[in-house]
């Protein structure tokens, strides 16, 4: 596997996707065609599928985790784990969708075993940066920063959906079918997670 994440990260050029989409599937005729292809074991389109996608796992990873030194390695795990689980794709989701279930299934039991690890450490950070976060930014880069920051003071399950929802785009369907949960419940943590951020912004 080790290998396989090392080979992927070799620079090249994203195929030229198509929107036309086969019957039956969500992938474009192009899409099933470059799967089909990684599929059968050419080096080449699993590098197309890493190129195409690598900018958006990278983004949902640190939307999900900050600023983490591991990034670079989960990334390439990610990218491990959908290649080899890639016999088992069968077109039903957007690639998009689909790697965001991998790289949610990736990251949960990490982020679950951090917020229990750190819970009490972090308590006094927590406090002062909620203190802090009462003053006036002075750049936007602050900003963002100071947002993240609240951010990664959710519960993991309840930031997941957070990030799903209001930075990635995606409907509570969609998110549900990713977290493999009924979209009663994403939808209870969504509301959850806006209530307790907006507690952490005013405290």
């Amino acid at each position: 596997m080790a290998q396989q994440a090392d080979n992927i990260a070799l620079p090249m050029h994203a195929p030229n996707v198509s929107s036309a989409k086969a019957e039956g599937s969500a992938l474009s005729v192009e899409e099933q065609q470059l799967v089909a292809r990684a599929k059968a074991g050419e080096h080449r389109a699993l590098r197309q599928i890493y190129n195409a996608h690598n900018a958006q796992v990278r983004a949902h990873l640190y939307r999900l985790l900050g600023r983490d030194c591991e990034i670079d390695d989960l990334t390439q795990i990610v990218f491990a784990r959908a290649f080899n689980a890639l016999a088992k794709f069968q077109g039903n989701s957007a690639l998009s969708t689909w790697l965001y279930r991998i790289t949610a299934n990736t990251t949960h039991n990490l982020l679950r075993q951090r917020f229990r690890r750190d819970r009490v450490k972090t308590a006094l950070s927590w406090f002062n940066a909620g203190r802090e976060a009462g003053r006036v930014s002075t750049s936007r880069v602050e900003a963002r920063d100071e947002a993240h920051r609240i951010l990664q003071r959710l519960n993991p399950d309840l930031r997941e959906v957070f990030v799903l929802y209001h930075y990635e785009g995606l409907t509570l369907q969609e998110i549900g079918n990713i977290l493999e949960k009924p979209v009663s419940t994403v939808g209870d943590r969504l509301t959850r997670a806006r209530k307790k951020l907006r507690e952490l912004v005013a405290s």
